[in-house]
């Protein structure tokens, strides 16, 4: 199949769709209690957290990429200064809004949510709050996953840096050398798990640990992987033809199912729908798995042709693509509406929700409202940050350029 070396993936933002959207329900689920109410459904609810994986191996995709696009190419890397310029840009501005009405909104409802204190208030809003337990994960607790990313993004361009060192040019060697580095950063997360989950699965410290990008560096070398492949066929022009067969995307997605329903039903979890502690072979065994499903998901929307099989038609589907578009701020708001949710039906009591309520229901309103929220700050927000990081970038690289001797 042919290439050009500026290829797009129009299928990635139904990707962050299905991502986002899996998130919502499994936190819906678990909250309504339906996910312990349903022995049909409940166990597979419980485990759609999955699209966190999603959203990790497509980072490490497309961030990675350009880095092997330049290296194959021989070309200089990405400026680092207008890289964090545009990743910092993309994260901050949104995250600070949301986490903003986080404090605000149940002040002004009358809800005491009690003082977090300036160092608090400094590592939330600097998304370093997953290094000490002092600091703690509420009030908006998804936002460990944003900590983990930006710890990525910092870590992304001094890997790259580092493993250029080796061959170079658009040589199999390269490649090799690529896909030899990659493989050690996905197989540290593997050990590194194994040893953080050994004994009783149990202290803040050890959670904490296991938010840390070493514990999960093995998801975002999946991504890593595929951009090394995607990056070195563009660079020649030509990728295998077994990627345009028509069965990969299908067999891609049923490993990926396969992958989901062995998390749901054979580890062990189908009982432990909360937040019960997991053994260690459980621990190890949901960490690989979420790589699988992650991986053999979103490969159908990096290799091929993007505009054949039915599964890359529903990644590409208007409604699902739209949705992608704003899922950044669908996982910001989330939890946000679904605690005002409960606030609005009187479900919490004394700082819990013991009640249980309808999943359709919560399911409904929290979509409603999230989606609505998120297209408001999409476009107020998070596109006038992308747009002002691009241009700043921009000038970055333009004095950059000024400067060289």
């Amino acid at each position: 199949m042919k290439l050009r070396e500026h290829d797009t993936f129009p299928c990635f933002d139904g990707l962050r769709a299905i991502a986002a959207l899996s998130v919502v329900f499994t936190h819906t689920a678990f909250i309504s209690g339906y996910s312990f109410r349903s022995n049909t459904w409940g166990p597979y609810l419980a485990r759609m957290d999955i699209g966190v994986a999603v959203f990790f191996v497509i980072s490490g995709f497309l961030l990675y990429r350009p880095f092997c696009m330049a290296r194959f190419a021989d070309r200089p890397a990405p400026d680092a200064r207008a890289y964090g310029i545009r990743r910092g840009l993309r994260i901050f501005p949104a995250y600070w809004v949301a986490f903003t009405a986080v404090l605000i909104v149940p002040a002004l409802e009358g809800h005491d949510v009690g003082a977090l204190g300036a160092s608090r208030l400094i590592a939330h809003y600097g998304l370093v709050q997953i290094y000490a337990p002092r600091f703690g994960l509420l009030p908006l607790q998804q936002a460990w996953t944003l900590a983990t990313e930006i710890s990525f993004y910092a870590f992304l361009p001094i890997w790259a840096l580092c493993v250029r060192r080796g061959p170079r040019g658009t040589t199999r060697a390269a490649l090799r050398s690529e896909l030899i580095g990659v493989g050690s950063l996905y197989a540290f997360g593997l050990v590194f798990r194994l040893f953080l989950h050994d004994g009783a699965n149990a202290g803040v410290w050890r959670g904490l640990v296991n938010l840390w990008l070493p514990a999960r560096i093995d998801h975002f070398a999946v991504g890593m992987a595929l951009a090394a492949l995607s990056a070195w066929w563009s660079t020649r022009g030509e990728a295998p033809r077994w990627t345009e067969h028509p069965v990969v995307p299908y067999a891609s997605w049923l490993l990926a199912l396969a992958s989901f329903w062995l998390l749901s039903e054979r580890i062990g979890l189908r009982n432990n729908r909360g937040s019960l502690p997991f053994t260690t072979t459980q621990a190890w065994l949901v960490g690989l798995l979420w790589g699988f499903v992650g991986g053999f998901l979103v490969v159908p929307a990096v290799l091929g042709p993007q505009d054949r099989s039915l599964v890359r038609r529903l990644l590409r589907f208007r409604p699902l693509a739209a949705l992608g578009v704003v899922s950044y701020g669908i996982y910001l708001w989330h939890e946000s509406t679904l605690d005002w949710f409960l606030r609005r039906k009187h479900l919490i009591v004394a700082g819990r929700f013991p009640n249980p309520s309808s999943f359709t229901t919560m399911t409904a309103f929290v979509l409603v409202t999230t989606v609505l929220l998120a297209v408001v700050t999409y476009f107020v927000v998070e596109r006038p940050a992308m747009r002002f990081g691009r241009s700043l970038s921009q000038r970055v690289r333009v004095t950059a350029g000024r400067t060289q001797p």
